[in-house]
């Protein structure tokens, strides 16, 4: 019989259990006081299919690293296969190497987990469309953006929605969004000054007297979407919104997102945030059950 296990941002491994009947398991898991990871596994895994759920927000090497703990462990106890459900997958923004020296991280942590053992693994909307190129196992990539667009028709107030791209990249989830509610989509144009600073550009003259929806993959800074705000509301958006999969949240990003006037935020609990009001477990459920 298969098993999943939950490891330390697993959460969403109860949901998945329950509705895709594979059986609960459990892994010891520990922070020792010197800061190395204790990983244990009490499961008889030999001859097994086995899940593991993590998602990596926050403290990604750290919990990189204990799942490549758990990946290796499971292969030398005799599992069969070990197969990922990372809903939340870092490093994901930067595939290539643009300057010279810089760290190619994608594929470095690509390259870890296929050494460890890896199978396969579901994900939810991966930043990088091409990232085929990159993993040398199958790789699932489930959009949630469906789900973001039905929330958003339930809870917001869209009158005459507009769709907006927080950049060139998002692109993919912003058709999707506007297909969802009927309306026409855009894009904005993002230049990133710093980590945590960037300038938007680039406004629909299309948003005057609309309600628009920002769609994103990624908050994290909240520098994009604050930025974004104040360039709709200059140009005569109505109302404001954003939806995101992963609200990886960061310092005071949700306060600096308010305080820029928003006027609803949505995200999914691929990263549990005070703003996820949307469920994948679902998603990733009817995916394993239909592969």
């Amino acid at each position: 019989m298969d098993v999943i296990i939950p490891a330390s941002q697993g959460i969403l491994a109860y949901p998945i259990s329950r509705k895709t009947g594979i059986q609960l398991g459990y892994a010891e898991l520990e922070k020792l006081p010197d800061g190395e990871k204790y990983v244990r596994i009490p499961e008889n895994v030999d001859g097994k299919q086995v899940y593991i759920v993590n998602s990596f927000a926050h403290i990604p090497d750290e919990l990189i690293i204990e799942t490549l703990f758990l990946i290796d462990t499971f292969k030398e106890l005799g599992a069969k296969k070990v197969i990922g459900i990372f809903p939340y997958f870092p490093y994901s923004r930067l595939m290539r190497r643009f300057i010279r020296g810089e760290a190619a991280k994608l594929k470095s942590v690509a390259k870890l987990f296929k050494v460890a053992g890896l199978d396969k693994m579901y994900v939810v909307d991966f930043h990088q469309r091409d990232f085929d190129e990159i993993f040398d196992f199958e790789v699932v990539d489930i959009t949630a953006m469906h789900l973001l667009a039905g929330y958003a028709k339930k809870n917001f107030q869209l009158e005459s929605p507009f769709v907006v791209g927080a950049d060139e990249v998002a692109e993919y989830w912003a058709e999707i969004v506007a297909r969802e509610l009927n309306s026409e989509y855009a894009l904005m144009r993002k230049i990133r000054i710093d980590a945590e600073n960037v300038v938007v550009d680039s406004v629909p003259k299309e948003v005057v007297n609309k309600d628009v929806v920002i769609v994103d993959d990624i908050i994290s800074t909240g520098g994009t979407v604050v930025q974004a705000i104040k360039a709709l509301k200059a140009a005569g958006a109505r109302r404001i919104y954003a939806a995101c999969t992963h609200p990886a949240l960061s310092n005071e990003a949700l306060k600096m997102i308010y305080h820029a006037g928003i006027d609803g935020i949505v995200g999914t609990d691929t990263v549990l945030s005070p703003i996820s009001y949307v469920s994948v477990a679902d998603l990733i459920s009817e995916s394993i059950l239909s592969s």
